[in-house]
This record gives structure tokens, C-alpha cells and sequence, in this order.
């Protein structure tokens, strides 16, 4: 099986080539720092399993995924990364990732996951098991916003009031850049992608008047 990792630091790639390095199965063919450069690679070569950090520069793992997804659907996806809220996990799956790993596992776990992945079955850490569950089986009567931060409630609540991201940086006194950061770690815990899906929300849950 033909593999790539991708992640911004070296180190970790170098250690995960030298993991897997004695293991016939698995053939580290291509690693990458950005989810661009896995792009490129899996234009330019056969990939059947792609090893994914979240946090990266430019196009992150989120995105990095879904375009997989669309453009290479025979290709799977293992998540590898630091990240164990449960907004990332739900996210990564809900894309397309066959699995998710925090770095913090150890490494039979990882061979357990590619094994399991390349029977084509998913694959998750009981800690993310845990965080999936508690996503899908949430009270709906419980207030969507209690996962946010005081920050975050603020933005959600101009948000769905329909203020643009200049106003609300006006009213707050912070940079445009600052709440639309905001913004994005409200889509991601809320599991929204567009403002729409977040006024709906509101809606359902009495939050707007």
C-alpha cells in the first residue's frame, strides 16, 4: 500500500517514515507539508492511503480533505493530529476521513488503524470514539451555544443578527482578522459552513426573535 504523510514539520514526517520503514506492507511513496503540495503529489502519483495533520499552513487538513474527497475518492484518509476536540474529529469524518488518531497514540495503535482502514473500516482512538458520541448524541433542548467561548457567544449572537465581520470588529474593538478567526471556530464547534446553517440553528433553538 502506497502511502503519504502530511504534515508541516519535518520531524514528524522523518519519524513516521522511519516507523513504517520495516514494514512490508506499507510504502511511504510521497510526504508533503501543505495540503497544496498533496494535491500536487496525488496529481503526479498513485497514492491509496494519505496519513493527514490538521494544523497546517495555508489549506489546512479540513479543507485539504474535502478536496481529496472530490478529486481522488479511491484515496483514504487517516487523520494524525494534536487536535482531540470533538469539532475536528466530527469535521474530519463527516468529510471523509476514514480515521483519526491524536499524535499522543502509540504506534501499534497506528498499524491497528492502517490495517483497519485498508479493509476499508474506520478507525478511531476511544478518546475521539467518545467525542463523536458525545456530537451525536448531545441533548437538543441544550443551548448550542454552550461550547463556546463568552467571545465567541458575542460574534455568534451579531452573527445570526446579521451584522457583517466590520461591524462586529467595529463594535468590539478588535481587528477583522481577530473575528473571523472568531468566525471560524464558531462554524467548526457549531458545525455550520455558511451563516444560513447558523440562523437555522438559532431559529430552532429560540435564539432569535
Amino acid at each position: 500500500m502506497n502511502l503519504m504523510i502530511v504534515d508541516d514539520h519535518l520531524l514528524i514526517r522523518a519519524g513516521m517514515k522511519l516507523l513504517l520503514k520495516n514494514t512490508p506492507a506499507y510504502t511511504v511513496a510521497a510526504e508533503a507539508e501543505s495540503g497544496e503540495e498533496a494535491l500536487r503529489l496525488l496529481d503526479a502519483q498513485p497514492i491509496d492511503l494519505v496519513i493527514m495533520d490538521i494544523s497546517m499552513p495555508g489549506m489546512g487538513g479540513l479543507a485539504c480533505i474535502r478536496e481529496i474527497r472530490a478529486r481522488f475518492p479511491a484515496v483514504k484518509i487517516l487523520v494524525l493530529s494534536m487536535h482531540e476536540d470533538e469539532e475536528y474529529i466530527y469535521k474530519a469524518m463527516q468529510y471523509g476521513a476514514m480515521g483519526y488518531l491524536p499524535k499522543t497514540s502509540a504506534d501499534s495503535e497506528l498499524f491497528d488503524a492502517l490495517r483497519a482502514i485498508a479493509e476499508g473500516r474506520r478507525y478511531l482512538s476511544p478518546n475521539a470514539q467518545q467525542s463523536l458520541l458525545s456530537v451525536m448524541f448531545r441533548d437538543p433542548q441544550e443551548d448550542p451555544r454552550s461550547c463556546l467561548t463568552a467571545r465567541e457567544r458575542e460574534i455568534f449572537d451579531e452573527l445570526i443578527r446579521g451584522c457583517t465581520i466590520t461591524e462586529i470588529a467595529e463594535q468590539l474593538h478588535l481587528s477583522v482578522k481577530t473575528i473571523d478567526t472568531h468566525k471560524t471556530h464558531i462554524y467548526a464547534k457549531l458545525h455550520c459552513s455558511r451563516r444560513s446553517e447558523l440562523v437555522s440553528l438559532a431559529l430552532r433553538h429560540g435564539l432569535l426573535q
